[in-house]
């Protein structure tokens, strides 16, 4: 039987920066209380592929990065840059809806005049 060809993405040892993306994909997958399979099939990635991006044995390209970052409802940036004050942001306002949310913006104008 031939050998599977592997990709130059895929690694036998984590790439650091990888891992460092992959260790925070897997901590919002918690926080949001998504299983595995769950976040496998919110993502539409295959589940060896999620396996070894939490694990950062894969350089995800940048439709990867949307695909993640949409389904745990963070911005690429932040999924990339990891607890910025920007995604402590979103995260304390997710669940405000439009009026609140309009009500922060015209403060945060205000103070800046």
């Amino acid at each position: 039987m031939p050998r599977r060809r592997t990709s130059a993405k895929h690694r036998k040892t984590p790439d650091a920066l990888a891992r460092t993306v992959g260790q925070r994909i897997r901590q919002l997958r918690a926080e949001l209380d998504w299983s595995f399979d769950a976040f496998v099939e919110e993502t539409g990635l295959g589940r060896g592929y999620i396996s070894e991006l939490e694990r950062g044995l894969v350089v995800p390209n940048i439709r990867v990065i949307e695909r993640v970052a949409r389904a745990l409802e963070v911005t690429m940036a932040d999924l990339v840059l990891g607890d910025s004050p920007r995604e402590r942001l979103y995260a304390a306002t997710r669940g405000l809806d439009a009026t609140e949310l309009n009500a922060l913006l015209a403060a945060a104008r205000r103070s800046d005049t």
